[in-house]
């Protein structure tokens, strides 16, 4: 009796195991779409032209600044390359007319504050970030270097010595290397888009060169301001800021004309030979200029293509096939044609077959309707990633200035997410029908030719480059 009592305990425990795995999923209420309505701020213009983003956040009692300079690498002279990166980084290192580059030092460090000065392609910035109780000793450096820098003649030196060190590493990383000079072959080495900095270039820099360059660029109506943090309410801070910024003077700036994008027509491999373990390769395609309405479509396509490990360039060739730890794609936007860069680093004994499908699934996706489970996922996955870049209102507001910056309609940011949602496998096809064509490809490549499984002349007329 006790067996049988035994028995049907142990078939009673074993039923009531397994009944999980034979239930019928509970029925789950569906996900609404994401809502993303993120507060607008308020923009305001000073009578001298600079623009101001404002958003209040009393979460802590700490402020931010940016200020956004309309200049950028690409305004540099051509013989001077490298002239506003150092005239930007001299507007916090160098002093101002009020204060001395180690008084500026010291000031930060006592009151934990940050002020930072940086050039980009396209923009210059100057930041700044303070606790609201030294808001006003912080935010007179922050202006006086924007508007009196000093461009001190020993951190002048220093600069252009930090400077030339750079060059001489330059090509340390074969990979970073990789994307500078395929970009330079892709632009053209005297096109903007292109350019590097030269020993000659830096030599060739002079004081009288920064501050012509800062009286140039640096002025009021040529910036755009974004502020977040806890401030009582708009009007105090923008009496502040008219305190500091407003009796700066308007002017003219003169831009450089920068010539039209010509970018050759055919296939085309640069190749440098390096004695080095893995193989890099960079992949350029023609791309969009900035506001075409297809970068909607084109984020989804290259999400779903090299956007990330589940991307199919990564599945196929990380994956599937082993054939390398980092592959990716992304695209670029620019006033003229950007650029859409599919790259990877590979062992030279399989280089060829890495690039080989790479070149594959460009063309795949052309030929093929991507299934609208896949399409779903990338968009999924850019609008979450989107609605969380926007971490602090500061994130947010200096978004909405940067857009306004280039030259963005006002609702962009608001209708952003929407305007990727409306994306669908239709459209995925005809914008990589329209935008990627592999077989005109400029392929770069840094590696040892000795380690290669096949010859590099099987993808196109290859042209060999020095280092340098």
């Amino acid at each position: 009796m006790n067996r049988k009592l035994l028995a049907i305990g142990v078939n009673l425990m074993t039923i009531a195991i397994a009944a999980p795995l034979f239930a019928v999923p509970p029925s789950l209420p569906k996900l609404e779409a994401v809502n993303f309505k993120p507060p607008k701020g308020a923009r305001y213009m000073l009578d001298n032209g600079m623009i101001i983003y404002m958003l209040k956040d009393n979460t802590l009692p700490v402020l931010h600044m940016s200020a956004i300079i309309r200049t950028g690498r690409i305004n540099d002279p051509k013989e001077k390359i490298g002239l506003g990166d150092i005239t930007a980084s001299l507007l916090r290192d160098g002093g101002s007319a009020k204060y001395k580059p180690d008084e500026i030092d010291k000031t930060l460090e006592f009151l934990g504050a940050l002020v930072e000065s940086s050039l980009a392609s396209e923009e210059a910035r100057a930041e700044m970030t303070v606790l609201k109780k030294d808001l006003d000793a912080v935010l007179d450096i922050y202006a006086d270097i924007l508007i009196n820098p000093a461009f001190d003649a020993q951190k002048f030196k220093l600069k252009k010595d930090e400077a030339l060190e750079i060059i001489s590493r330059r090509n340390d990383d074969p990979a970073r290397e990789a994307q500078r000079e395929a970009l330079r072959a892709f632009y053209g080495a005297g096109h903007p888009y292109g350019w590097r900095t030269e020993t000659a270039t830096i030599n060739a820099i002079t004081g009288e060169d920064l501050k012509s360059y800062h009286a140039n660029y640096y002025k009021p109506n040529n910036i755009i301001l974004a502020v977040s943090g806890d401030f009582a309410n708009d009007e105090e801070m923008l009496a502040k800021l008219k305190a500091k910024f407003g009796a700066w003077s308007k002017g003219e700036v003169k831009f450089p004309v920068i010539a039209p994008v010509s970018i050759k027509e055919g296939r085309q491999v640069y190749f440098i030979d390096r004695d080095v373990s893995q193989t890099s390769i960079v992949m350029l395609q023609k791309g969009v200029k900035r506001h075409d309405p297809i970068e909607y479509s084109l984020s989804v396509t290259n999400e779903m293509l090299g956007g990330g490990l589940s991307s199919r360039l990564a599945s196929e060739i990380r994956s599937r096939k082993g054939l390398a730890y980092s592959v990716y794609s992304y695209f670029a936007k620019k006033p003229d044609y950007g650029f859409i860069n599919a790259s990877c680093g590979t062992k030279p004994e399989t280089y060829s077959q890495a690039l080989s499908e790479i070149l594959s699934q460009f063309e795949l996706i052309k030929k093929e309707a991507a299934p609208s489970d896949e399409v779903k996922r990338a968009k999924d996955s850019m609008i979450n990633s989107f609605v969380f870049r926007f971490a602090t209102p500061f994130d947010l507001i200096s978004e909405r200035a940067l857009y306004e910056y280039y030259g963005y309609e006002p609702e962009y940011l608001d209708n952003y997410v929407d305007n990727l949602a409306k994306v669908d496998p239709a459209a995925v096809i005809e914008t990589s029908k329209k935008l990627f064509k592999p077989e005109t490809a400029l392929i770069f490549v840094i590696g040892n030719s000795k380690k290669f499984d096949k010859p590099l002349k099987e993808f196109g007329p290859v042209t060999e480059l020095k280092e340098d």
